[in-house]
């Protein structure tokens, strides 16, 4: 396939620009069959648009176009070759059909690589998400003020595309809908009891126990049960087991940092992070919470193939 150098030259031909951070995106090489898997194409175009815009998007998908057209270049090329090593030399005397079920079957391996390679794998199904506008109009009717919907909305957001960085085979609607209503218990309380009330709450309305879990570990970001009573919380284990859930505690501090106006960015936000957390009490709570936050970070961001 076109090295990333290629890619970044025909983006600056086509467009004036070399949509770098996108070629590295795609190429990055821990990630690069996950970021080649054509059916997650529609979410990785979502979250490029929101983070470089609808050009930035379109070099994604073209990116993609390129590498699949260079693949089956290859294909081809391998293919006449093997059919002229075949009838020629030491086969000369193998009967016809035998080489031509030879060329077949090396022909069906190296095309299912390429599929696999892309994502094309018999009986995958392909699952996207996106926040509906019936979740947002249930925060509304349970009485969620503007700025907290707001809020949640970002978290959602931002838990996605982090969740899409990452390239693991994750739930996105459990990450999704499990920020939304992360913070379905303000609409009675903003005290440290809304994670609880919003999972009662969340019961009530029909959500899924995994989405009610998000809603009453998110306080603290998972708590022991020495912590819950020391809180006054009912005494069990809140602590964090899934992908899905820390991903949501993690962008959840990454909005209030962002939101809060303490970076300019979204990339400064993680970059300063640690720095943030450590220096300001409002984000890293204590010792015991911020070393929770910080593991989540590092955890998220080696799992995205960041050091």
């Amino acid at each position: 396939m076109p090295k990333t150098d290629v890619h970044i030259e025909a983006s600056v031909k086509k467009t004036g620009k070399p949509h770098q951070a996108v070629h590295a995106f795609v190429d990055f090489e821990k990630k690069k069959p996950e970021r080649h898997d054509i059916t997650k194409m529609v979410d990785y175009t979502r979250m490029i648009e929101s983070k470089y815009g609808a050009e930035a998007a379109q070099e994604f998908v073209q990116h993609i176009h390129d590498d699949i057209q260079c693949k089956f270049k290859d294909f081809i090329g391998t293919l006449k070759k093997r059919a002229g090593e075949l009838s020629n030399g030491d086969t000369a005397q193998v009967p016809v059909g035998s080489k031509l079920n030879t060329l077949v079957s090396e022909a069906e391996s190296k095309l299912k690589g390429i599929l696999d390679y892309f994502g094309v794998v018999e009986g995958k199904n392909v699952r996207l998400y996106r926040v509906a506008d019936e979740d947002v109009e249930l925060l509304r009717r349970a009485g969620v003020n503007a700025d907290d919907i707001q809020h949640c909305l970002a978290v959602a957001a931002k838990a996605l595309e982090i969740a899409h960085r990452t390239g693991a085979a994750l739930d996105f609607e459990l990450i999704g809908r499990g920020a939304l209503f992360h913070d379905l218990g303000k609409s009675k309380t903003h005290a440290i009891e809304h994670g609880r009330l919003g999972a009662e709450m969340g019961k009530d309305l029909g959500l899924p126990t995994a989405i009610t879990d998000i809603m009453e570990k998110h306080i603290r970001g998972g708590l022991t049960e020495a912590e819950a009573t020391e809180l006054g919380l009912p005494v069990k284990d809140y602590r964090l087991k899934s992908f899905e859930e820390k991903i949501v505690i993690y962008a959840d501090r990454l909005v209030d940092i962002i939101m809060d106006g303490v970076v300019k960015t979204d990339e400064e936000a993680e970059q300063r992070y640690e720095e943030i957390l450590t220096a300001q009490i409002k984000y890293g709570k204590n010792d015991i919470t911020l070393k929770r936050y910080l593991g989540y970070h590092r955890e998220i961001q080696a799992l995205m193939g960041n050091s």
